[in-house]
């Protein structure tokens, strides 16, 4: 395209403007993204899968290189997962690593343990919405569902406050009385293991739950269609939530356009 002289400074400056203004929209956007507050090595929308569940359908030969929940803590400030050999549920928010077992079930900040199954993302939210109605888990989720919208192809990251009137709960472990989830042989890079589970009720609870809802297709990568789980505001319970009822539930979500998976790699 040919601009008459007589336009071209006024049409240059505007469009010097408009590439500042972009330029300066990207910079801003690229230090939201890599603030050490915020995470130290993704955007806020980034979902980090770590060591998932796939390994245990082969047989992976070598010395694993494990995932330490010490160091996901760089990742993000919010996260749900297990300990090794399912012993132990853990749960992160704002930067505090929480786990909890059977044998332990007061939960304590985790330190070295290390994980098979973790997920972690900054969770910056930029939705809200209040349930204001007496609920239990199924039809918390229902409604979960109609706010987000578009559950068959994105995930949903949320995080709720609430008073429990009731609560029922879950932790994982090496439990000779509980129920056996599962009977895991994975090679030369893991033990065999039984994984049992131990269930918990408690009343009136101020509780902070956080959750992912996770679209069909992302199966055996995550746990579909929810995984939930909650600690007590006093830090007194925490666990993988099986049931619950409550009302006046503050809801916050926002939605995960990018998952990235780390395996396991043996050397």
């Amino acid at each position: 395209m040919i601009i008459p002289i007589s336009q071209s400074c006024p049409i240059r400056m505007r469009v010097r403007a408009a590439t500042c203004a972009a330029l300066m929209l990207a910079a801003l956007g690229n230090a939201a993204a890599h603030d050490q507050e915020v995470s130290s090595i993704g955007p806020r929308t980034t979902l980090f899968v770590f060591g998932p569940e796939l390994p245990f359908m082969f047989d992976i030969v070598g010395e694993r290189l494990d995932f330490r929940w010490a160091d996901l803590v760089t990742y993000g400030n919010t996260a749900i997962g297990t300990l090794e050999n399912g012993a132990g549920e853990v749960i992160g928010i704002n930067r505090e690593y929480w786990v909890a077992d059977p044998t332990d079930p007061t939960p304590r900040k985790l330190t070295e343990e290390i994980t098979p199954s973790g997920v972690v993302a900054t969770f910056v939210p930029d939705q809200k919405y209040t349930v204001s109605t007496t609920v239990d888990l199924e039809a918390l989720q229902t409604i979960l569902d109609e706010q987000f919208v578009d559950t068959e192809a994105y995930a949903y990251l949320f995080r709720i406050s609430a008073t429990l009137d009731f609560v029922e709960y879950q932790l994982s472990g090496p439990v000779p009385n509980g129920e056996i989830l599962a009977q895991i042989d994975a090679g030369d890079s893991q033990k065999a293991a039984t994984i049992g589970t131990q269930k918990y009720t408690a009343n009136d609870v101020p509780a902070t739950i956080v959750g992912l809802r996770a679209p069909g297709y992302l199966n055996t990568v995550l746990e579909v269609p929810y995984h939930i789980h909650f600690l007590a505001d006093d830090r007194s319970m925490l666990g993988h939530v099986t049931d619950l009822q409550a009302d006046d539930l503050a809801v916050e979500w926002t939605r995960v356009n990018a998952v990235n998976i780390h395996m396991w790699d043996v050397k």
